[in-house]
């Protein structure tokens, strides 16, 4: 039994259990986490009240899976305060970090298949493309292939997820957001094909990290 499931079923008893809690909200958000309608929804959070100055938040896939759950102190505006897990589509746990008042205190990362990584953002020495981003996405541009025959061009943005190794190449690469099924394999293909990146430092220790990056396709 993943830890996901067992926390949506605590989280299940103890709201059927805490006849004061009270559903406060349900937000919906696009897929980079701008609040949108539930229609243009990737995903949507419940906020529930369960006493004064505790709110429960959890955030769910559009598909119903849940992605994030925690408690905030306060919800005007949002302070964490707690333990927050996030999770992966596929149940594994992503991440799980300690907050006191907003501040965080521990955090610890694993990535799809449970390895230990670090979250770009939270790391002494960012991995850096050879060049620079503007390179990296010149890079891409100039090795992406777009396929003959899709007419009309689907638009929109592919969102990947990838892991810089500790040393330097690029693993693990899955699409968040799709465009079009050809043209997510595109993205893929040309990202793994890639060269080498100056791996991200943690401790004085090459470490995993993980990314997210958008590509445009018009």
């Amino acid at each position: 039994m993943n830890l996901r499931f067992i926390i949506f079923l605590v989280t299940l008893l103890t709201f059927s259990l805490q006849s004061y809690s009270q559903k406060l909200d349900t937000l919906f958000y696009d897929v980079n986490w701008k609040e949108t309608s539930k229609a243009n929804s990737s995903f949507y959070r419940i906020l529930t009240k369960i006493e004064e100055g505790k709110f429960s938040v959890t955030d769910y896939f559009k598909t119903g899976e849940v992605q994030m759950t925690g408690t905030l102190k306060s919800i005007a505006p949002n302070v964490n305060d707690g333990e927050f897990i996030w999770f992966y589509k596929n149940g594994m746990t992503q991440t799980i970090t300690s907050y006191e008042s907003g501040k965080v205190i521990t955090s610890k990362s694993w990535d799809e298949k449970g390895k230990d990584i670090v979250l770009n953002g939270i790391i002494d020495i960012q991995p850096e493309y050879r060049g620079g981003m503007q390179n990296f996405y010149q890079y891409i541009a100039s090795h992406f292939i777009y396929p003959k025959g899709l007419n009309p061009r689907p638009k929109g943005t592919i969102n990947l997820s990838f892991v810089i190794d500790n040393d330097g190449s690029i693993n693990d690469v899955y699409v968040v957001n799709s465009v079009h099924p050809i043209l997510d394999a595109e993205a893929v293909r040309v990202l793994k094909t890639m060269p080498k990146w100056k791996p991200g430092m943690q401790k004085g220790k090459a470490v995993r990290v993980k990314y997210n990056i958008p590509l445009s396709m018009k």
